[in-house]
């Protein structure tokens, strides 16, 4: 698989949130200005089902990784990515859940799965090496995870309705 620059991901997720049915690479047309781009490694998989779903996705530095599914409608994803080496993965299923990830340093990994209702999920991860895993299961739950420093894990699930985990990591 080719990767593209910056420039071209946000193309990608802006053609992505015109749309509320999946888009393929293959439906995207190749654009003179960006031939003299180079690749950095970085990857981005966006996948929406559904209808009103929203995503907002933004990647710069090294080989950054995301894989992004959402699967129902009115769910709203932000993600931004900067530093180098970092990966997510992200699902939501189900109806009105919030996620928002910022990843800004190096070899940090987050994954995340919404399913349910009006589910709410902040995860901010800076540093090295850290990891942070948030399962949200029902409805109206709250997770918000901070993490900083070296080699951090975390991991918050929820199984309910209205439950409210906060996890500051240093």
């Amino acid at each position: 698989m080719r990767f593209i620059d910056t420039s071209v991901r946000l193309a990608i997720a802006l053609v992505a949130l015109s749309t509320t049915s999946t888009t393929f690479a293959a439906d995207l047309l190749p654009e003179p200005r960006y031939s003299n781009l180079q690749p950095s490694g970085t990857y981005a998989a966006l996948s929406q089902n559904g209808s009103g779903n929203q995503a907002s996705l933004e990647q710069s530095g090294l080989r950054q990784q995301l894989i992004q599914s959402q699967s129902g409608s009115g769910n709203v994803t932000a993600i931004q990515q900067s530093g180098a080496y970092n990966a997510a993965t992200a699902q939501q299923l189900g109806v009105g859940n919030t996620l928002s990830l910022e990843q800004a340093g190096r070899y940090d990994q987050a994954a995340m799965v919404q399913a349910g209702t009006a589910n709410q999920a902040d995860i901010v991860q800076s540093g090295a090496y850290n990891q942070a895993y948030v399962g949200q299961y029902g409805q109206g739950n709250q997770a918000t995870v901070n993490q900083s420093g070296l080699s951090g894990t975390v991991s918050v699930q929820q199984y309910g309705n209205q439950m409210n985990a906060t996890v500051n990591q240093r």
